[in-house]
């Protein structure tokens, strides 16, 4: 037992004999870490006490992930997402089918044509590369999400930015349009399952309605679309507001109040109708319907929306509708005439009539000729009933069926309302579709009044490589008149336009609710000062008649004394 014992400890010793001269031999270092560097020591082999620091440092190429797009279908060629995560990075890039390499810094967008694509990303740094690729698809057939009419607002949804496969549960849904009010979804949407899911097209332009005082979306079109949702409505002037539902009082079961501040009214819907606000009452009630003994009858009505704007390519056709409502107390003969757009519009109805609380949706069809020339054309409708007229403006963006360019236009929701005199600013967007290089395209901006007018005309040249954005100031001059007007900017090169438009108001300078402030302040003083003037006036005048009351006395008592 012994003997066993002495072996043992023989061969620990000597393997912690040949431990030792190993080290010793390849000099083994540990790093310690101090204040401001790190260094090597060799192990002597001196047991020490207290705590030692040890960092280890991995030196390796970058790790990449690329996240969109994915491996999907995607319906647009434009402003696809390239969004990725780079760690240890030194530079990154990438290409589209082994085409020339873009070095960017994050994630960004880029353009591309229908079909099968690859796109593969690379990063470096002094220890390697890393590469990540991911196969997608472009079929501008697949689907069509129809929003002109929101894409350049607020924080409306970027739906081209989803595949086919998103889009068929897609969560957190916004339409908003500037100044007017905006529609967030609380539930998830198949955009594809509406009423006709045969034709790959999701219209909301045609189908929704967010305009002044007013949110609608037609469910018999989008039923999908008929989910709770927190409506927003700007730019109220009430105190106390109300939610209203097809134009009476909404009931708790459907709208829940959320806040009302600085003109904005925010509220939740369960499901979706016709919705506005109007003051609340004193007595906290409401009229519920047209009783009455015998009051004079009432011929109004409705139209919305109030103004049509569609972009369209030569040789395409869209639709849009016009909805009409009597909301007088007795049967209107309707006429609707067309002004000016006879070679891009057909009506399918311009004569009906409706009773009292009675709508009718009017569906119009565009068509831009294949030779057509590329431009923006203005006119309006005329609808006519009980002695009253209304205008539905109605402007038609033209582009080239081909353009190598593309455009947007949006103005700021703080120059959507400008007076006379001011300037108008504009952001302008625009991508490059399909040719290699930096390139100088000619850029000209209209501005155009209801007429068809030009008010201003300019012009630029700008080197676009794949796309540019900037901010372009405009001065309205200072006799323009009141009314609504429409901003027109193209893009031409060889030969080709595009071009976007965007409405805007010249108005009467609006006096803000602080200007307002003071200027009841500076009448408040006014009146209060006035006030002083007159009293200090008043008892001046008192003193100088008592002064002359004594000296006429004194007078009075010399002739006494002298007659004594």
């Amino acid at each position: 037992m012994k003997k066993g014992v002495i072996i043992f400890i023989i061969l620990i010793v000597g393997f912690s004999f040949f431990a030792y001269l190993y080290l010793q031999e390849n000099n083994f270092k540990i790093f310690n870490k101090s204040d401001k560097s790190v260094t090597g020591e060799a192990i002597t082999g001196n047991a020490t006490s207290g705590s030692v620091a040890i960092s280890i440092i991995v030196t390796a190429p970058p790790t990449i992930a690329l996240l969109r797009p994915e491996n999907e279908t995607y319906f647009t060629r434009t402003n696809l997402q390239l969004n990725f995560s780079a760690l240890s990075a030194d530079s990154i890039k990438y290409n589209l089918d082994n085409g020339s390499n873009t070095t960017i810094t994050g994630n960004t967008t880029f353009n591309t044509t229908s079909g099968l694509h690859t796109l593969y990303l690379f990063a470096n740094n002094t220890y390697g590369n890393a590469t990540a690729n991911i196969t997608f698809t472009v079929n501008l057939t697949k689907f069509v999400v129809t929003h002109n009419n929101y894409s350049n607002n607020g924080s409306t949804t970027n739906f081209n930015a989803s595949s086919y496969e998103d889009i068929q549960n897609l969560s957190g849904i916004i339409l908003e349009r500037d100044v007017l009010g905006k529609i967030s979804f609380n539930q998830a949407i198949n955009l594809t399952n509406d009423n006709n899911i045969s034709d790959n097209t999701l219209n909301l332009d045609i189908y929704t309605n967010i305009s002044s005082n007013f949110i609608n979306i037609n469910t018999t079109a989008l039923p999908n679309f008929n989910k709770s949702a927190t409506l927003s409505l700007y730019s109220l002037s009430f105190t106390n507001p109300r939610v209203l539902r097809d134009r009476e009082v909404c009931p708790a079961t459907i709208c829940t109040e959320v806040s009302y501040s600085a003109g904005t009214f925010i509220f939740n819907v369960t499901q979706f109708s016709n919705y506005s606000a109007e003051e609340t009452p004193a007595d906290s009630t409401s009229p519920t319907g047209g009783g009455g003994g015998g009051g004079a009858t009432t011929r109004k009505f409705e139209v919305f929306p109030e103004e049509i704007h569609i972009t369209m390519k030569q040789g395409e056709t869209k639709e849009r509708e016009i909805t009409i409502t009597n909301i007088g107390t007795s049967a209107l003969k309707i006429d609707i005439k067309e002004s000016k757009l006879t070679d891009f519009i057909r009506i399918s109805s311009n004569s009906f009539s409706l009773n009292p609380g009675e709508s009718k949706t009017i569906v119009l069809d565009f068509l831009a000729k294949e030779n057509i020339v590329p431009s923006l054309y203005i006119g309006k409708f005329i609808v006519k009933a009980g002695g009253t007229e209304k205008e539905i403006i109605v402007a038609v963006d033209v582009e080239s069926k081909e353009s190598l360019f593309d455009v947007e236009a949006k103005i700021p929701s703080r120059y959507q309302k400008i007076s006379p005199g001011e300037e108008l600013l504009a952001d302008i967007k625009i991508y490059n579709l399909g040719t290699r290089g930096t390139v100088d395209a000619k850029i000209e901006y209209l501005i155009k009044d209801k007429e068809n007018n030009t008010i201003t005309a300019l012009s630029d040249t700008v080197a676009v490589e794949t796309q540019t954005s900037f901010t372009k100031t405009i001065s309205i001059p200072e006799n323009t008149a009141l009314g609504k007007y429409i901003l027109y900017v193209t893009v031409t090169y060889n030969g080709k336009i595009a071009s976007s438009s965007v409405f805007f108001d010249v108005a009467e300078p609006e006096v803000s609710q602080r200007e307002k402030v003071y200027i009841v302040t500076i009448i408040i003083f006014s009146i209060i000062l006035g006030l002083i003037i007159y009293l200090i006036i008043i008892h001046q005048k008192r003193e100088h008649w008592k002064i002359l009351g004594r000296k006429e006395g004194e007078k009075i008592d010399l002739r006494k004394i002298m007659r004594r």
